[in-house]
């Protein structure tokens, strides 16, 4: 009798030993990997805006609440009414999420003060926000995070 409960004990452990052993890892599904890839899509806008080619950067955002004509007129409007040139950019850093994404780049521009009204350049940092929309990454939004006013000079 004691050996009968031994036998049956040692084969629900070898069951159970067996069934553990043949479950197959879990599969991790890769992201889909799209082209252009956020930091292109950000460095070809600020391409687009450095030449001020507001035609050609409409593709790189998601503007649900305007056409490329109504975009083209109003970047025209703000580059203009703002002094705005873009010198250089600078790309630090992507982080991408699951449908999301977010771009921090470094700007170097001129822009007319605020302040003073005089054009100036401004070194500021800036973050991109993308989404995905019809299997390509667009712009949503962006903001500046640092340097985002001018800083007055002491006197001397």
């Amino acid at each position: 009798m004691r050996n009968a409960c031994y036998a049956v004990i040692a084969v629900l452990m070898l069951t159970v030993f067996l069934s553990c052993a043949r479950k197959p890892k879990p599969e991790i599904p890769e992201r889909k990997t799209l082209d252009p890839s956020p930091t292109k899509v950000v460095e070809e806008l600020l391409k687009a805006w450095q030449k001020e080619d507001f035609k050609r950067a409409f593709k790189y955002i998601y503007a649900p609440y305007s056409d490329e004509d109504g975009y083209v007129i109003q970047m025209k409007n703000y580059f203009k009414d703002n002094q705005i040139s873009i010198l250089e950019y600078h790309v630090l850093g992507t982080q991408i999420y699951d449908r999301t994404s977010i771009v921090i780049v470094e700007l170097k521009q001129k822009v007319k003060s605020l302040k003073t009204g005089a054009v100036i350049e401004l070194n500021q940092k800036s973050q991109y926000d993308l989404g995905i929309f019809d299997d390509k990454w667009k712009v949503t939004s962006g903001i500046c995070i640092e340097n985002c006013i001018e800083v007055e000079q002491e006197l001397k």
